[in-house]
């Protein structure tokens, strides 16, 4: 996609996913690339959703870090995760370019319904028993190997290591520099990955950098609205949501692939 054709059809979705990503951002404080994904996919290939989102989830993220950076210590026990994940989706993301767009969407439709279904669930549920905080501890390394493998193939890393980050009660604060890093970081990799192939992502900077003011105006939106609504209701309300796109994704692909 170039400039000239952004007041096509599909650029206007493409505004329209953005703009919805960032309102679920601002009000819940996530969900940019887990709302956008899904809905470009119905009109994108998957390493041009990667490029036009780079800018506004990397800015956005490196605003959080910047917002929360007096926390930096929760760093020092995360850093493994982050580097691993970092460093697979840095190699890995070359694999995306050349995967079945069908295969794509049932892998991708997966992996936000199983977000939803385990975002879904009371937090008591995800923090076993029988996992002591050694166990845990050493858990790091492998959750962000698992996510820089997923996220290679898919975009969406978030799982296992946001899992493992709540049931390690990681404070608020703390979480949200954590994962300002994690997520910024790790979208970064994937863009120079399918950068490494030599795909076009060059020609979505413009777009890219564009899509700041749906995404600054959805956050705004987002924060009016989370004074205004049951954020309990309103976070079902976007798993619901998600879990019906993951369902829709797969469908999708099945279909496509038949």
């Amino acid at each position: 996609m170039i400039i000239e054709h952004f007041l096509t059809a599909d650029a206007l979705f493409v505004l329209m996913a953005v703009f919805l990503g960032c309102f679920v951002k601002g009000a819940l404080g996530f969900g940019l690339p887990l709302i956008a994904t899904p809905i470009m996919l119905f009109v994108l290939p998957l390493p041009e959703i990667v490029a036009i989102l780079i800018l506004p989830i990397a800015i956005a993220n490196l605003y959080q870090i910047w917002l929360n950076r007096v926390h930096w210590r929760i760093l020092q026990k995360f850093w493994p995760l982050i580097a691993a994940s970092t460093l697979i989706m840095l190699l890995g993301a070359p694999i995306m370019v050349f995967l079945d767009g069908n295969f794509l969407g049932i892998l991708i439709g997966l992996m936000i319904f199983l977000h939803a279904l385990l975002s879904g669930l009371p937090l008591s549920l995800l923090q076993a028993p029988s996992l002591t905080p050694g166990t845990m501890q050493k858990m790091i390394i492998p959750a962000g190997v698992v996510s820089g493998l997923l996220g290679s193939l898919t975009s969406m890393y978030s799982f296992p290591s946001l899992q493992l980050m709540l049931m390690m009660r990681v404070p608020k604060d703390d979480l949200n520099l954590l994962l300002g890093a994690f997520l910024s970081l790790g979208y970064i990799a994937l863009w120079i990955g399918i950068l490494k192939t030599g795909f076009p992502v060059g020609n979505n900077l413009t777009l890219s950098a564009l899509m700041m003011i749906p995404a600054v105006a959805g956050q705004q939106v987002g924060h009016i609205a989370r004074r205004n609504i049951s954020e309990a209701a309103f976070r079902h309300f976007v798993h619901f949501a998600l879990a019906c796109a993951g369902l829709m994704l797969m469908v999708k692909g099945s279909s496509g692939l038949i």
